[in-house]
């Protein structure tokens, strides 16, 4: 049976995942009206680096469908055990480049992205086990000299081939 502290600590890991998922999949949905008309937008309390992103954004309706697009992906695989860990590093990959981009445009939003990026971190510590297996999974054949050998043939490769294509 479990402890109340144990309840105590899963009803909390379920309560930050409600909150990261439900916030991406509104932003997600949101995201296409988000930027929509913004370009010529005459509101005068925004900042330069506001007006700037925004234009930016608002520019094409398909960037920001395709980011709504992965924010929605991101909170919907973020309830399900299976896929949790890949939603975090989804929602990790969407909420950083948020992070910079509202940190050097001066956007309002800034608290909340790092807020929600604190959440994912939460919730990753919670899986640790889970984050260690995969890891683990990931590395567990470098030790192999073979291995070791072609990777550093293939970035070898890959330097000619980068190389070859700035010459073109």
């Amino acid at each position: 049976m479990a402890t109340t502290k144990e309840k105590l600590l899963y009803l909390l890991y379920w309560i930050m995942i409600f909150t990261v998922s439900g916030s991406m999949i509104s932003y997600g949905i949101g995201k296409p009206l988000q930027f929509e008309n913004l370009a010529n937008s005459t509101n005068v309390h925004l900042s330069e680096g506001h007006k700037i992103m925004w234009t930016f954004y608002s520019y094409t309706k398909t960037y920001p469908l395709i980011i709504g697009f992965f924010e929605i992906v991101g909170g919907v695989l973020l309830l399900f055990n299976r896929t949790r860990i890949f939603a975090c590093l989804l929602l990790t990959t969407m909420l950083i480049n948020i992070i910079i981009q509202d940190y050097f445009y001066q956007i309002s939003a800034l608290s909340s992205a790092i807020f929600y990026q604190i959440l994912i971190i939460i919730i990753l510590l919670f899986d640790y086990d889970k984050v260690k297996n995969i890891v683990q999974e990931l590395f567990k054949n470098q030790k192999n000299q073979k291995n070791i050998i072609l990777i550093i043939l293939a970035l070898i490769l890959a330097l000619v081939v980068k190389y070859l294509e700035a010459r073109l």
